[in-house]
């Protein structure tokens, strides 16, 4: 190779990863957050952030020990860094996903050679459930990334052919990485590496491997990375870990209490259309490896994804995200069955591809419309309409892989496939806005804000929209029923959740306080006369303030019992963060002032 030619790959190859970054991050700004979970894990560090206490996890001043910190701190970094807003809410699962797709290029291109390993990070960062992982706020990803990369490293350590000062520094590496996924979802960061370790030497009576371990080093390291905060935490609050490793590890995997029970193969379509565009592969990758002396890198990815694939399908409690952590392994098999593969091999598993998602575009338009999207039917077949759209040209970009493969470009055919694989989640989740005013608290935030004051009440009466905190920069008073993931916070701090009466006798004494309201809470209170004035609603919520004392003395002197009409037109999909919101930036357009209607009824307790 000339170079001249080595340079112009170079050049051809940075471009490439200009790309493939600028596909990546796409849209994490403009997407709003989506309820309840991203609203839950962007509000947490903006709390810590906003109290300096960096310790213990709080949402919405609530004691929140369902998770380690890990994330949080991260995400609190980001806001730091370049303030709290969508995009450095979802930083840490845009970053630990290229992580984890370096950490396999890498170990793949070591063990099986650089197409392997191209094709491994490449597969990895296509998957269609590792993409959507990775473009969320929550913490899934992190500790499936961290995983992903103890076992990357552990395997790097063991290659035959590593020195003895990268063995070791691999294995400290392993122990940090299994360290930091322990801080981001608990024990499966030890549990997994561990037990994947000891069923691979049992079926290979490799027992050796425990002396490679460097545990007089390793082990230590784990603890001071681990422990600190357990012990911070558990020393500020007493009950921290009782609740956190008996209700939130144990009781969760042995029980249903948190209303996740789903059948034992429910697994199966998240692994098979999780891997989308790579699916046709999986039959090729998850062979069980042949015999083989020495370490083999193979069988204990095999038995990774067995074991892991197992714990949650046995598991009472089942979430599509919770398989990821089987993701950097089942990527590492494909890489490993590309680079084996014949080239037209490759090409067909590529256009099966393709074909599926052709097949697949009738039922997109044909999708009903589900039932608490009805005042929103007219964005969700326009929505349809768009993924369809999208399904026709990946379909076409991947039979252009499919055809690159079949030519023996196999490299060329995996990377075309990649970025469409890649193209089609950014397209579906970008599109998704459009339905944000019944997914995401910001266009409530951006209803609520004219109204606003400084230092004004907000209260949430039998609802909570997780994200409304995080997009005004302000804690609300929770009134009525517990949200059900604060539950065990509030049982801590009672005081913390209003009463209903609590909550009218206050009402009646702040003219600036303002309201969002469970629909059929709300029809109680107007019928028990409470002095209300709409300002936005949908079939979640509704958004009212106090009325002036005059219109206040009026409007409880007659009798109106009619509801609120619901407003079920969006203006515009997309949100502003910025103080002061737009007028054309709103999804439930907020009633001026002048045109507010009194909202009330008969002083009946009805």
């Amino acid at each position: 190779m000339t170079t001249t030619t080595a340079r112009q790959r170079r050049a051809a190859l940075m471009v490439l990863l200009v790309m493939w970054l600028g596909l990546w991050f796409a849209g994490s700004q403009y997407r709003s957050l989506l309820e309840p979970d991203e609203g839950r894990y962007a509000e947490v560090p903006r709390e810590m952030v906003a109290s300096g206490n960096w310790v213990t996890p709080r949402y919405d001043g609530v004691l929140f020990f369902d998770k380690p910190a890990l994330q949080y701190w991260g995400t609190a970094l980001a806001y730091e860094a370049f303030g709290a807003n969508n995009w450095s809410a979802r930083l840490w699962g845009l970053l630990t996903g290229l992580l984890g797709m370096l950490a396999v290029g890498w170990a793949g291109a070591r063990a099986f050679g650089r197409t392997a390993g191209i094709s491994a990070a490449l597969v990895l960062g296509s998957s269609l459930l590792w993409v959507v992982g990775s473009h969320l706020d929550t913490l899934d990803l992190g500790v499936s990334a961290f995983l992903g990369l103890s076992l990357c490293t552990f395997i790097l350590a063991q290659l035959p052919d590593a020195s003895t000062r990268a063995q070791r520094g691999w294995m400290l590496l392993t122990w940090a990485a299994m360290a930091a996924a322990f801080l981001s979802k608990g024990l499966i960061g030890v549990v997994f590496p561990g037990g994947a370790l000891f069923f691979y030497m049992l079926w290979t009576r490799q027992w050796h491997l425990l002396k490679r371990m460097h545990w007089l080093s390793g082990l230590p390291l784990l603890l001071v990375l681990a422990l600190p905060w357990f012990i911070a935490l558990n020393l500020r609050h007493g009950q921290f870990l009782d609740y956190f490793f008996i209700r939130q590890q144990f009781t969760r995997f042995l029980t249903d209490r948190d209303d996740r029970a789903h059948p034992i193969w429910f697994f199966l379509p998240v692994l098979a259309i999780g891997m989308f565009p790579w699916l046709a592969l999986l039959p090729a990758a998850l062979r069980v490896p042949p015999r083989q002396t020495g370490f083999d890198a193979r069988k204990l990815l095999w038995i990774w994804v067995l074991m892991i694939f197992v714990f949650f399908s046995v598991s009472h409690s089942k979430l599509p995200l919770y398989l990821l952590p089987v993701f950097p392994a089942v990527a590492l098999l494909i890489g490993d069955a590309i680079a084996r593969m014949r080239a037209r091999a490759l090409g067909i598993g590529i256009a099966i591809a393709a074909a599926l998602l052709l097949i697949a575009i009738p039922l997109a338009l044909l999708w009903h419309v589900p039932s608490d999207l009805l005042a929103l039917a007219a964005v969700f077949h326009g929505y349809t309409r768009h993924l369809a759209w999208v399904m026709t040209l990946v379909a076409l970009a991947l039979a252009v892989a499919a055809w690159l493969a079949w030519r023996g470009r196999k490299l060329a055919g995996v990377g075309v496939a990649a970025f469409a694989g890649l193209g089609l989640v950014q397209a579906a989740l970008i599109g998704f806005q459009a339905l944000a005013p019944a997914y995401s608290a910001a266009p409530l935030s951006a209803a609520m804000r004219p109204w606003l004051k400084p230092d004004a009440p907000i209260y949430m009466v039998d609802t909570l929209q997780r994200g409304l905190p995080f997009y005004l920069r302000h804690q609300v008073t929770l009134v009525g029923e517990a949200p059900y993931d604060l539950r065990d916070g509030l049982r801590w701090q009672p005081q913390l959740l209003w009463s209903l009466a609590a909550f009218q006798h206050a009402w009646r004494a702040q003219p600036d306080a303002l309201a969002v309201i469970a629909p059929l809470r709300f029809a109680a209170l107007l019928m028990r006369g409470l002095p209300m004035r709409v300002i936005a609603s949908s079939p979640r919520w509704v958004l009212v303030r106090r009325p002036p004392v005059a219109a206040d003395t009026h409007a409880q002197a007659s009798v109106d019992n009619r509801a609120p009409p619901f407003a079920t037109s969006v203006a515009c999909p997309h949100v502003s963060l910025s103080a002061a919101p737009p007028s054309t930036a709103t999804a439930y357009s907020p009633v001026p002032p002048s045109q507010a209607p009194a909202a009330s009824s008969n002083t009946g307790d009805g």
